[in-house]
């Protein structure tokens, strides 16, 4: 009523202009000043279109609403639309539009939302919702002139760049790799890589350095969008400093990890053949926790949650597969070189477990479990070479594969290429590389 009340008024005043100076012309005042006349009446017509149109678009600008709210603990996007105003109606119509392109039900908890209302009407009325689907795409959904809604999923731009995180392990390496931007997959590959020789639950602890070097794509506010190619990993522990490079050897499909002279990071036989685990009991004299005496404990025991995957710690063949009395449900691995491993106590074996199949190194051939005298869930593992148990824990294997030949010149220009990118990014950051972390799922390579 007031933008009304003073366009009004601005008329009136504009009209009495233009009558005042027809007045003076008509009584000569302005003699032979036709122009100017002319000209200063389009100017005040002209600061009154201005004037108007400015109102206008204040009155439309101050009636909008936005609305940040972020997803409380528990809370469905429904619930949220109904605590920020909007009417169950509204509610309802927003979230079948939505439903359309993304399942509301995957929001998190501390996610932000975008709501946008108008009030020209007096009261709130919803007219769009907007929040990250995932790092690199955003859903919206706006009332459409029907009173409707139409929802759309937009995709954002990504940027790609070498990513390099170095820094000091804090809680734990997972914890401290995540925080800095990396993902699960990394973590992975970097666990993958020292699994031969690194206890992850004894042997790192807060102050170790480590450091990965990943291919990323990153969304306009720095979220990890997705992953490529590893590159290289290192890990300073108390058990001394190792690196690796990612390479594709001639005639391989994969990559592998070798160190800086080419030797295969892999071992014959895998020291820890889970993920995850807690070095429970170790091997020898121990008290059985069962039969209440001290007894030669021949293997290493993992405590792991039910479910856990178990893993062959090498290449072999499958000599048993089933129940075995106190071990429970067992599987048994025939190696190479008068090698073999035993896990036992397992839930359930990996499809297709059975005698005679042959497996390979860091297959899924098991389920840890608590069958067979066991007081939980946990992995037995036991290592045999020639029929006598041996300790998995201070067992030394050989290398795997190590490059020669063309292979090992090829490798070595690689590993020169990833020397030189970790030598930029560790100008540009030389402390630490710390990349916005990634939220949802992302893609691999």
């Amino acid at each position: 009523m007031k933008a009304e009340r003073g366009l009004a008024a601005f008329g009136v005043m504009a009209a009495a202009a233009v009558i005042g100076l027809t007045l003076a012309w008509n009584a000569g005042l302005f003699s032979g000043a036709a122009d100017a006349a002319a000209a200063e009446v389009a100017a005040v017509r002209e600061e009154a279109a201005r004037r108007a149109e400015h109102l206008a678009f204040t009155e439309v600008y101050l009636a909008h609403e936005e609305r940040e709210l972020r997803v409380a603990s528990g809370e469905t996007l429904a619930g949220l639309l109904i605590r920020a105003g909007a009417s169950s109606a509204e509610t309802s119509a927003a979230l079948a539009s939505i439903d359309d392109v993304y399942n509301p039900r995957r929001l998190r908890p501390g996610q932000q939302v975008s709501l946008f209302f108008d009030r020209r009407t007096g009261a709130a009325r919803l007219t769009g919702v907007a929040f990250r689907s995932e790092p690199g795409a955003s859903v919206t959904a706006n009332r459409t002139t029907s009173g409707g809604f139409a929802a759309r999923e937009v995709l954002m731009p990504v940027t790609f760049e070498i990513a390099r995180i170095a820094a000091p392990v804090e809680t734990s390496l997972y914890a401290s790799a995540l925080q800095l931007g990396a993902t699960d997959r990394e973590v992975a590959a970097l666990a993958d890589a020292f699994a031969y020789d690194v206890d992850f639950q004894r042997d790192v602890r807060p102050g170790d350095d480590f450091e990965i070097v990943f291919e990323r794509y990153y969304d306009d506010e720095g979220n990890t969008v997705r992953t490529g190619n590893m590159l290289f990993v290192s890990l300073e522990s108390g058990r001394g400093s190792r690196a690796f490079y990612s390479f594709i050897a001639p005639g391989d499909a994969q990559p592998d990890w070798y160190d800086a002279d080419g030797k295969s990071a892999r071992r014959f036989l895998m020291k820890t053949p889970i993920n995850g685990a807690r070095l429970s009991s170790g091997f020898g004299m121990r008290r059985h926790p069962i039969l209440g005496f001290s007894r030669m404990h021949r293997g290493t025991d993992f405590a792991a949650p039910t479910g856990t995957p178990i893993l062959a710690a090498g290449d072999g063949a499958i000599v048993r597969a089933g129940p075995n009395g106190s071990y429970g449900n067992y599987v048994r691995i025939r190696h190479a070189n008068g090698y073999e491993t035993s896990y036992a106590h397992l839930s359930r074996f990996g499809r297709g477990m059975r005698a005679g199949v042959r497996v390979r190194q860091g297959q899924v051939i098991g389920y840890v479990g608590t069958t067979g005298r066991s007081t939980g869930p946990h992995l037995h593992y036991e290592v045999m070479l020639r029929g006598r148990q041996m300790n998995p824990m201070t067992l030394r294997v050989a290398n795997g594969r190590n490059l020669d030949g063309r292979s090992l010149e090829l490798f070595m220009i690689e590993r020169e290429r990833i020397d030189t990118l970790r030598q930029v990014r560790a100008r540009e950051t030389p402390v630490v590389h710390q990349v916005a972390p990634a939220s949802g799922d992302v893609g691999t390579r």
